[in-house]
């Protein structure tokens, strides 16, 4: 079986966000340009059966045209959400806050790996979840990744064989013609 971990594409930055809720955040051009780009590169990729993305709204954004050119409806799962304060009392530990973020998203990892479907299946999540994933991953599996960190519209394809995680690839955002009036910085 085979997981797309993306990270949403590029938003508008939380300082110049002046939005009722960070969840409302959408993508900014670039962001919305990336999306479309992400559509041709992950169809490259073989057969989709599966997208599941955080509630918030860069995320959702980020899979609307891969949906909408396999005409398939994302499954919303808040699991792969971030979250500005959480259920536990961390007392503002990082770690804390990582490994409760990690841990939500491995669930769903574990869930789709029990249950493997014909094709790849893609994961849209958020710059601090992916990375609390695969550090989780890391330690369970043995998975060898020089670096956790996915940039806004990266990804990372996993690999899975009987429910681990035995081989995995990062994949950087797709590039952006500087000319085009949508494009902009990928970072």
């Amino acid at each position: 079986m085979l997981i797309e971990v993306l990270r949403h594409a590029k938003a508008y930055s939380r300082k110049r966000w002046n939005g009722a809720s960070d969840r409302e955040r959408p993508l900014d051009d670039a962001g919305e340009a990336q999306a479309r780009c992400l559509v041709d590169e992950l169809l490259a990729g073989g057969a989709i059966a599966a997208i599941h993305t955080s509630p918030l709204v860069r995320c959702t954004q980020t899979v609307e045209p891969l949906a909408a050119a396999l005409g398939i409806a994302p499954i919303v799962d808040e699991r792969l959400a971030e979250l500005r304060t959480l259920p536990v009392h961390d007392r503002g530990s990082a770690w804390v806050a990582s490994a409760w973020l990690g841990g939500r998203a491995l669930a769903v990892v574990e869930e789709l790996a029990a249950a493997p479907v014909e094709g790849r299946v893609v994961l849209c999540s958020h710059g601090d979840v992916i990375p609390a994933l695969l550090a989780t991953l890391v330690g369970r599996d043995g998975l060898v990744l020089d670096d956790v960190r996915v940039r806004k519209g990266g990804r990372v394809t996993l690999e899975l064989a009987r429910g681990r995680v035995c081989h995995a690839v990062a994949v950087a955002p797709p590039r952006l013609d500087p000319v085009s009036p949508t494009a902009g910085s990928s970072a």
